[in-house]
């Protein structure tokens, strides 16, 4: 039987009520001594609630619920690309954009984003204040408040769910509006050996009930829009490739840690084995050798899953005296780093877009970088093109690029030319476009 049959959906909600059941019987009715303070406390709550929702379901225009869980971390592609797309669209008439976090009950310490919410005439962050005289005892509140919320999401009405990283979390899932999901890459079938197993198969089970679902799916390239369709599950007409854009034009440029040197090649993302640092690890020494004065390499990034195997070639670069470690950096740095480098390197095996490359090109900052499609779709002829596992390649070549100055000077040129491509204003008129596309089908 399919993982979305009605059947599946009914026996999964029993199966959670039972469960729910069982750990009131173990710990106690949930419920607290109900005092004159707390039923009117709870009675004004209620009320409060059930005012928003009637609100929100009688206005007009295109309503649409947005996943924010994604900006509620250290801010990486999938939080920019989506805080970036708010902000633009937080002033546009006849939009209403809902948010929707990991929980919309929140308290005085409840979690909050890791940048502010844009803000504007089309923006609401649903949530709703929660105290402790309400008729509810602590201990029971937050796995209440979870059974419900799947439900106030839908009483909203929302006329599209919006799931801005591949699928719509739990409170979302329930939700009648018309499902777009944007599926930033197929990672999970180009480079399964690149995840944890349980993330995978977990990845693939879901994936496949929301593409199933979903009115349309987005794409950062076209790139990923022909793997999505060649694995299958979605019609083309479906299916709508959407390029994202680069974020640190308006960003002021701070000033480089102490320990970049004046010179360096860059590399920045998060140092996992999609990333193919380790080429570069291989590539550095032979290109030390053939040129003793080239410049450090400096690594702009997170330490992310299976870094166990290159923490050891990391710690013996570093003490060679070629490498640095920047971890994660504030925009401020990300941006003097673009600006100072003298090339970017991208060895990844796989990318579903290559927001570094369109930062880089908008810094005119010339970039060697694999020689896949999806960087041959962003980058066209601005950039020079090497097999990701190659490190005599990538030692050849990024020795020729910081000896030849005229052609680095024509990358830099060609990439300025091509960063103009990418705008997200256009990201977010096409985003748009989609949303009252699947509202209206």
């Amino acid at each position: 039987m399919p993982a979305n049959h009605p059947f599946t959906s009914r026996l999964h909600l029993l199966v959670d009520i039972a469960r729910r059941s069982y750990r009131i019987a173990r710990t106690g009715f949930p419920l607290a001594w109900p005092t004159p303070r707390r039923i009117a406390a709870t009675w004004r709550w209620g009320r409060r609630l059930a005012a928003d929702i009637r609100r929100r379901r009688g206005e007009d225009g295109l309503t649409v619920a947005v996943d924010i869980s994604p900006l509620f971390d250290s801010l990486t592609g999938v939080g920019w690309y989506l805080h970036e797309l708010l902000r633009q669209l937080a002033d546009r008439p006849g939009l209403r954009l809902r948010l929707y976090g990991p929980t919309m009950f929140v308290g005085p310490d409840g979690p909050r984003p890791a940048a502010d919410l844009p803000e504007g005439r089309a923006v609401e962050w649903v949530r709703h204040e929660v105290t402790d005289d309400l008729l509810v005892r602590r201990s029971w509140l937050a796995p209440l408040m979870r059974i419900v919320e799947p439900r106030l999401v839908a009483a909203d009405g929302n006329r599209v769910v919006f799931a801005p990283n591949f699928v719509p979390p739990r409170p979302l899932a329930a939700a009648r509006g018309a499902l777009v999901a944007t599926v930033h890459d197929m990672t999970l079938h180009r480079t399964p050996w690149a995840m944890r197993e349980e993330t995978r198969a977990d990845l693939e089970r879901k994936l496949a009930r929301t593409i199933a679902r979903a009115h349309a799916v987005i794409t950062p390239t076209e790139t990923v829009r022909a793997e999505l369709l060649e694995h299958g599950g979605a019609p083309p007409a479906a299916v709508h490739a959407v390029h994202e854009a680069g974020r640190l034009h308006h960003v002021t440029p701070g000033e480089p840690p102490p320990d970049v040197p004046p010179r360096f090649v860059l590399h920045v993302g998060t140092i996992e084995p999609r990333k193919n640092v380790a080429t570069l690890l291989d590539a550095w020494p032979r290109l030390r050798a053939a040129m003793p004065d080239a410049p450090p390499l400096v690594l702009c990034g997170k330490l992310g899953w299976g870094r166990e195997s290159i923490e050891g070639e990391l710690a013996r670069a570093d003490a060679e005296g070629w490498l640095r470690w920047l971890g994660y950096a504030p925009d401020e740095t990300l941006r003097a780093l673009y600006d100072r480098a003298d090339l970017l390197v991208c060895p990844s095996h796989y990318e579903g877009f290559g927001l570094p490359l369109v930062e880089a090109m908008s810094a005119a900052t010339p970039i060697v970088c694999s020689d896949i499609p999806v960087f041959r779709e962003v980058a066209a002829d601005a950039a020079l093109f090497v097999p990701p596992d190659d490190p005599d390649g990538w030692a050849r070549t990024v020795g020729e690029l910081l000896t030849d100055l005229d052609r680095a000077r024509d990358l830099a040129a060609r990439g300025s030319a091509r960063a103009r491509d990418f705008n997200w204003r256009r990201t977010a008129e096409r985003t748009l476009a989609v949303w009252s596309d699947a509202a209206g089908a």
